[in-house]
């Protein structure tokens, strides 16, 4: 897989890398285009990561989860096959986060008493939730989110945050604010592995040099006759 970063990243503990959320927003936009989006959904999924990561949540692994699941996937038949309904599935039988997210922030409901079933990567999903109404809550098995306003905080078991797969997740009114409570964070950790996952996908972006990009590029090797 083709290495890459964005601007000077420095060095975190357990061997990662820190990135500015700039950088990160950058590199997932990249990635999530390569991975098959167009641009304007690659730069919601971009979005939806630098929200996260915000608040100190894995988004980046999740892209890079949710682009390798995906790779060359259809995805319109994973959008809610009735979207003005309080149920929501797919025709393939699998939610893609992003879609399903971009579909609810633009319907606006007033009402976020939604049923999901088979959504994939449900953590991608949730900053479309939270954009969708001030206060509300977001659960799937071992995981519960509630927010009010910019207060987040969750309920959850470590794995099932990164979980690529909820049978069934829910969207409803928030009635209380337990669990643990999330500070904004400036800087993301990634991965070795997070990182190799997103610039091979961003890799895709990249124009192929040409005889002629090689030439006029810098350093060409061609003799300064002044």
């Amino acid at each position: 897989m083709r290495q890459g970063r964005l601007g000077a990243s420095t060095p975190a503990r357990g061997g990662g890398v820190t990135w500015s959320l700039g950088e990160v927003e950058a590199l997932a936009r990249k990635a999530a285009r390569g991975g098959g989006l167009t641009w304007g959904m690659a730069d919601e999924a971009a979005k939806a990561v630098l929200w996260l990561v915000s608040f100190g949540l894995p988004g980046p692994d999740a892209l890079a989860g949710y682009l390798q699941d995906f790779d060359e996937v259809d995805r319109s038949s994973s959008l809610p096959t009735d979207p003005l309904s309080d149920t929501w599935r797919a025709a393939s039988g699998q939610l893609c986060p992003i879609a399903t997210g971009t579909v609810l922030s633009d319907l606006q409901r007033s009402d976020v008493s939604l049923t999901l079933h088979s959504l994939s990567w449900p953590l991608l999903f949730l900053p479309f939730a939270a954009w969708s109404t001030n206060t509300a809550r977001l659960e799937w098995q071992g995981v519960t989110f509630q927010w009010f306003d910019a207060s987040l905080c969750v309920s959850a078991e470590n794995q099932a945050l990164l979980s690529n797969h909820a049978r069934l997740a829910s969207l409803s009114p928030n009635t209380q604010d337990t669990g643990k409570h999330f500070k904004r964070a400036w800087r993301a950790d990634l991965s070795e592995a997070t990182l190799q996952d997103l610039t091979h996908f961003a890799a895709r972006t990249y124009a192929p040099e040409t005889d002629a990009s090689k030439l006029s590029g810098a350093g060409a090797g061609l003799k300064d006759e002044d």
